[in-house]
């Protein structure tokens, strides 16, 4: 069966058919035949339908996704008690046979049976694997700070449900006239004074729409940022996605873009024909341009809603309008109104007169004058409140896009805010924030290495050059807090000494985990957590060291120099001086060189290079250094001296002598690292070297 408005072609005939099947809920998704909804190919264009007929079809289509919705998918959730669960329930939760499970643990370093009873330790290392959260009962999920719009609070009933404004946003290419169409629907003349008409900041729009009682909101966004960072908590800000596409230009790059990103937040789309009254509109050619993305205008029998509007003459206007309240009304969009309020940052700034300010949309609850809001590590008190037509507002209901001041510092656009009850609260959520952030800039910085491994107290590095891999067993307090200290060990140069993660999961530090340690001679990293006394008694007789902290820096520190602690010292030439061959004397084996000190000193004894236009001849200590007849020991710079060498005597004028002493260094994991490529570079250069001289 076909999908919604946002579904992409997939038929084997031709660009034209929808994707087969609808979306479960959860990570999981429903698949279905391949075939478009009506096995449409290639063909003449059909009879337009009538608004009836598209109401009905519509409605049809949406009944089949509810219907596919029953498919069995995995949750993306999963709550587990103290008892633990079955390996078999484990599997049903995650919609993957339970033989799948029991090898997952088995790739980790765990045994076990499909009739066992998985700890939730074990349940979060299979779930990890399948991209699924674990609760333990009575805690927390970030789905309940921010669910998708589509989604209600379990505690409110249906009574408590009212209808609410469908939020639209208007995406596509530059210059195809987002804002334009934007500004003819609000009716206010802003387009002409941004900058090539590109759009400089998101707004947010009340719109009514002529003949009905309810209205729009609309969002006027640069490309598709209203989707990035909401996608990524699980909030869905807009309701529906109007995409232009100029009649006279046709599907550019940030079309398909603007395209894709509103499909992967599962947003259906209306696209609008901008600029259809130009002379050089050509609509066939544009339909053929999305047909080949998977977007089939319904005129051509496709499941996407396209409209030919004008921002000029008003052409089509009313009918795009009217189609996206029709593409709402089949989400039934409601929200609760009786509650405090939460919703997403669309923009913010620093105002010198007023101070911090945030355009914020509200999608559930009432926000009002006076109640305390958060915004990641952003809180404060909202003195004041004002619409997009520059009304003060005293409460801001669900789907109202307001600015209000009275925020402490400027909060992240895309960000989710809440109102909270009391101070306390709202300074203890900012407070557990800003320790987040702390560790996202440590995880940002880290980039995200390919290779993961982890840290422990095995043997130095082989003389064979094995690389050294150092066994962890990471616990964090916080799901979080395991990507941000991985991340930030992962940014640790790992070409000599790689950490090798063993375990890596949120939790107290359990006795499995130090068995795992002693197995594997690892040890154990805990950030946030601290060991029990018997698992601190049994760790130290079974060999295991526990390493705990709460500063990442300290944990880093300590990492840093367990692996440095495994690398070889490295012998490295630290110059004493240069001097220059002005004369050869004797014969045979007794040869020796008359130099001139031209930098530094000489010591008798220390290391040589004798090099001959840029090429190393010989290379060795240097046995005996005369003033005149005397032997020195050491000679500075500016005098002259006789220097003879056992096994060279092969000297000519003009070779120039360099003189080292030899120290032995430490290293560190970025010396090691650049040591890899010096190792290739010098070996061409050498080449190179070979080359001049000839």
């Amino acid at each position: 069966g076909g999908g919604g408005y946002q579904n992409q072609g997939d038929s084997s005939a031709g660009p034209r058919g929808g994707r087969g099947g609808g979306r479960g809920r959860g990570r999981g998704r429903g698949r279905g035949g391949r075939g478009g909804r009506n096995g449409i190919g290639r063909g003449p264009p059909r009879t337009t339908p009538t608004a009836a007929q598209k109401r009905k079809g519509r409605a049809m289509r949406k009944a089949e996704r509810e219907a596919n919705r029953e498919t069995k998918v995995a949750q993306e959730i999963i709550e587990v008690g103290e008892e633990g669960m079955l390996v078999g329930d484990l599997a049903e939760l995650l919609a993957v046979n339970a033989t799948e499970v029991v090898k997952t643990l088995f790739l980790k370093g765990v045994m076990c049976s499909v009739n066992q009873v998985l700890d939730i330790d074990a349940v979060k290392l299979v779930a990890e694997s399948y991209e699924v959260e674990v609760l333990e009962e009575g805690e927390k999920s970030i789905y309940d700070e921010a669910k998708k719009v589509e989604s209600y609070d379990e505690d409110d009933g249906d009574d408590d449900l009212l209808p609410r404004a469908p939020v639209v946003c208007v995406m596509g290419h530059v210059d195809h006239g987002k804002t334009s169409l934007l500004d003819y629907m609000r009716k206010a003349s802003v387009a002409d004074g941004e900058a090539g008409g590109i759009t400089q900041g998101i707004g947010a729009y009340r719109v009514d729409v002529e003949g009905r009682e309810d209205s729009l909101v609309f969002l006027d966004t640069p490309g598709h940022e209203a989707f990035s960072s909401m996608r990524a908590r699980g909030a869905r800000v807009t309701d529906v996605a109007i995409v232009v596409v100029a009649a006279d230009d046709g599907v550019m790059p940030q079309t398909k873009e603007a395209i894709s990103h509103a499909q992967a937040a599962e947003v259906p789309i209306v696209i609008a024909y901008t600029k259809s009254d130009k002379p050089d509109a050509n609509l066939d050619r544009v339909r053929t341009g999305l047909s080949e993305i998977g977007v089939v205008d319904e005129a051509w029998g496709g499941d996407f809603t396209c409209i030919p509007v004008s921002s000029k003459t008003g052409e089509g206007i009313p009918e795009l309008l009217e189609s996206v309240m029709l593409v709402a009304e089949l989400e039934e969009l409601k929200a609760n109104p009786n509650k405090l309020a939460r919703g997403t940052v669309l923009e913010a700034n620093l105002d010198k007169t007023v101070g911090a300010k945030a355009t914020v949309l509200v999608q559930t609850g009432t926000l009002r004058i006076g109640d305390n809001i958060v915004s990641g590590a952003s809180f404060g008190k909202v003195r004041s409140m004002m619409d997009d037509r520059g009304n003060k507002l005293e409460e801001a209901d669900p789907s109202t896009a307001v600015q209000i001041t009275g925020w402490g510092e400027v909060p992240v656009a895309g960000a989710t805010f809440e109102a909270c009850e009391t101070d306390a609260e709202m300074r203890a959520m900012a407070e557990a924030s800003a320790d987040e952030n702390r560790l996202a800039r440590l995880a940002e910085r880290a980039g995200g290495r390919a290779m993961s491994v982890s840290l422990t107290a095995l043997p130095n590095v082989t003389e064979t050059g094995e690389l050294t891999k150092i066994n962890v067993v990471l616990r964090t307090d916080a799901s979080g807090s395991v990507e941000a200290v991985k991340a930030a060990l992962d940014a640790l140069p790992q070409d000599s000494v790689a950490l090798r993660y063993l375990f890596a999961a949120p939790g107290e530090i359990a006795q499995s985990d130090v068995d795992l340690a002693t197995a594997s001679e690892g040890i154990i990293l805990g950030f946030n957590v601290q060991p029990s006394d018997d698992i601190q008694s049994y760790a130290k007789d079974q060999g295991v060291e526990i390493r705990t902290y709460d500063v990442i820096y300290n944990l880093i520190d300590d990492v840093r120099a367990a692996m440095e602690g495994k690398l070889l010292d490295k012998t490295v030439k630290d110059p004493l001086g240069s001097a220059k061959v002005l004369a050869v004397f004797g014969s045979g084996k007794r040869r020796a060189a008359g130099c001139s000190i031209e930098d530094g000193l000489l010591r008798k004894g220390c290391t040589i290079e004798v090099k001959r236009k840029k090429r190393v001849v010989y290379e060795g200590v240097m046995d005996s250094l005369r003033k005149v007849r005397e032997d020195v020991f050491e000679l500075e710079e500016g005098n002259e001296c006789g220097v003879q060498v056992e096994k060279f005597w092969d000297w000519k004028e003009g070779d120039r002598i360099f003189a080292y002493q030899l120290v032995t260094q430490s290293r560190t994991l970025e010396q090691a690292s650049e040591e890899k490529v010096v190792v290739v570079s010098s070996t061409q250069s050498m080449d190179d070297d070979d080359d001049d001289d000839k």
